[in-house]
């Protein structure tokens, strides 16, 4: 038996045609400098032929004999650097370029090593070995399949679609947001560098970590590397000023490409062109393509700012921006804005310095107490379901508030959800709510006592929340602070006793599933109506029969996601997500905050800002409650977007509309 070196499958001896790809048996290198097909590398890799390269490598596709699996073997190889003999596996270097030969390879073993650092991460391709053999180095990586960005928008006229480019700015995002914290600079994010998959994993790559900084500052093996449309000023300026705001200037600048079809002018001349007229070289996108809204327009813009200190921090600021609701300003405005802040900052500072040094220190100590909150002692009250976990997870949440404010006592009391409302009713009624309380279902009339929580909403945790720009669309008053919302869903049955062949992960309209018969969870029928015309439907008893359903789709809330899953275990099935112009949705998992002292409801409200927040909200809503009750905070949502269920919620945040 042979291999086929092009799907390394076995095939007979005498066999002249590979009969599972119709490949020569008798393969000859696409490139007389490449390595012959059937070579062997480090006594497992069978090398086949090259499937792609650059300025410094040549890509094989290859085949692992050890774990028999197809992979990818990344010579370091460079025409100006060296040459090979057609037939012999060695290379020669020039004699007159072995320095930068030696200092070229060294720097691709440098790029092998960090690569193989971030081999979990799913937007960085994988890593399984490097080694020096033949004079040269290779890197063993996962074989991609699929094309660059250059290449598919190349075959898109161009330009792609506003969400299809907001997801993947948001996973490179997510591979430079690691980067960043270990403390690499990538410094060649462009369209080339970025691989969209379309085999066994549907996703996006961030690919040629050779240009990095290191975070070791290996200077030694760091060169200048320069993307004309790409590369920030401090790029060409200061190799030792550059920092995670350069990677979000060419993230922007790809961005900015992938909208509009036009590479960035390159930064420099804009640079020159600012300091000389006070304009810039480049029009914003939306003014290009006029179906970009103006907001996402200025994010883009301003990623792109000439000057690194207008730019966003960190590429997780940028895709926050990108995919939010709050208002992006201009550059222009924002330069004004800081201008007006910076005056009032002077102001501030002469009129301190006249002020006597005792009456500022008074100043100074108030602030500071109200900070600290002052000793107070809170009852909390929730509702938990049987077997639930949420008393484990409120009780983490409880512990950590008691670290950072020792002095506020916290009685907290986890009650059975049938016995809620009742024990909710005879505190209203002795006027003795709870200081921070669940409220998800309670009449309106037994939380009149309950204070207003507007100050919650212009906190620093609600900012980093989805959503609370339509709070007053939703609610009458300030009773309520949400801390998870649900949306609309289609449960489809796609194999099993009644099913329906759809494959999309969105659907429009109720008669985009054909003439079927559609099943209607009765409580969330408001949802479903506000959404979606549906006369004619059945139960939900006709959809959630493990044995013999009537009904292969049910319209219902993302809510019940997780029942779903766990009862319909005999079939096979989709969670379909609506795509209109307006989807509505429902603010849910609400708490308020009962009357009391003023140092009671001060820190029953600050308990309840910290909810808000990213870590709290991953103990409340991903340890304990229900998969489809989606949190508020942007980055515990962007946590869950990992999991396929929610992979499709990023596309249609923007149309989420809140409103009773």
């Amino acid at each position: 038996m042979a291999f086929c070196y092009s799907c390394f499958n076995k095939i007979r001896d005498d066999y002249m045609v590979c009969p599972y790809c119709g490949a020569s048996k008798n393969m000859s290198p696409l490139e007389p400098i490449h390595l012959h097909p059937g070579t062997l590398l480090n006594g497992r890799y069978i090398i086949g032929q090259a499937v792609g390269g650059g300025g410094f490598g040549i890509i094989y596709k290859a085949f692992d004999t050890k774990f028999g699996t197809t992979i990818a073997v990344k010579e370091f190889y460079s025409s100006a650097l060296m040459n090979r003999v057609p037939g012999n596996d060695f290379v020669t270097p020039y004699q007159k370029k072995y320095d930068e030969f030696a200092y070229r390879k060294k720097r691709y073993l440098a790029e092998a090593r960090t690569m193989a650092k971030f081999s979990k991460h799913k937007n960085i391709p994988k890593v399984y070995e490097y080694f020096e053999a033949n004079n040269t180095a290779y890197i063993v990586m996962e074989l991609l399949e699929g094309m660059a960005l250059n290449d598919y928008l190349r075959e898109n006229n161009g330009v792609i679609d506003s969400d299809f480019a907001i997801m993947i700015v948001g996973e490179i995002a997510n591979a430079l947001q690691s980067l960043h914290e270990a403390g690499v600079i990538h410094r060649d994010v462009a369209p080339d560098n970025i691989f969209i998959c379309n085999g066994e994993y549907i996703g996006v790559k961030l690919l040629d970590l050779g240009a990095a900084k290191l975070s070791d500052d290996t200077d030694d093996v760091i060169d200048i590397v320069l993307k004309p449309g790409y590369s920030a000023t401090e790029q060409y300026d200061d190799f030792n000023d550059i920092g995670p705001y350069s990677d979000v200037y060419a993230l922007g600048a790809t961005m900015y490409c992938m909208l509009t079809g036009n590479r960035p002018d390159e930064s420099t001349n804009r640079k020159t062109v600012l300091e000389n007229s006070g304009n810039d070289t480049i029009l914003p996108p939306h003014m290009i393509n006029p179906a970009i809204s103006e907001n996402l327009s200025n994010a883009i813009m301003k990623a792109m700012a000439v000057e690194k200190h207008m730019r966003y921090k960190s590429v997780d600021a940028f895709v926050k921006a990108i995919t939010g609701e709050k208002r992006v300003y201009t550059i222009a405005e924002e330069k004004k804005k800081r201008n007006r802040k910076r005056l009032i900052s002077i102001i501030a500072a002469l009129v301190l310095v006249a002020v006597a040094s005792v009456f500022a220190w008074k100043i100074y100590g108030s602030k500071k107490a109200d900070q600290e909150l002052r000793p107070a002692e809170i009852s909390v009250w929730y509702s938990v379901e049987k077997d639930s976990d949420e008393k484990d997870a409120m009780d983490a949440v409880i512990e950590d508030f008691r670290i950072t404010f020792p002095h506020i006592e916290i009685m907290s009391r986890a009650i059975p959800s049938e016995e809620y409302e009742e024990e909710i009713k005879k505190a209203a009624s002795e006027g003795k709510l709870p200081n921070l309380f669940e409220s998800s279902g309670l009449e309106d009339s037994l939380i009149s006592g309950a204070v207003d929580l507007a100050d919650i909403l212009q906190s620093e945790q609600a900012d980093d929340c989805y959503f609370f720009n339509q709070y007053n669309k939703f609610y009458d008053d300030y009773k309520r602070m949400p801390l998870a919302f649900e949306l609309p869903l289609a449960y489809v049955i796609t194999s099993g006793y009644t099913s329906i062949d759809y494959n999309s992960d969105y659907f429009e309209a109720v008669k985009d599933f054909g003439d079927v018969e559609i099943a209607v969870d009765e409580r969330n029928k408001e949802l479903i109506t506000d959404n979606y015309s549906v006369s004619d439907y059945k139960g939900i008893e006709s959809f959630m029969n493990n044995s013999e359903n009537s009904c292969a789709v049910m319209l219902s809330s993302s809510v019940i996601l997780n029942d779903v899953r766990e009862s319909l275990t005999n079939y096979q099935k989709k969670y379909v997500y609506p795509d209109a112009d307006k989807i509505f949705c429902n603010f849910i998992y609400e708490w308020s905050v009962g009357s009391g002292d003023e140092a009671s409801v001060a820190a029953a409200k600050r308990l309840l800002e910290w909810m808000l927040g990213n870590n709290y909200q991953n103990m409340l809503m991903i340890s304990v409650c229900a998969d489809g009750q989606l949190p508020v905070s942007r980055e515990c949502l962007k946590n869950r977007m990992t999991n396929k269920y929610y992979s499709a919620i990023e596309k249609i945040i923007p149309k989420m509309i809140f409103d009773r």
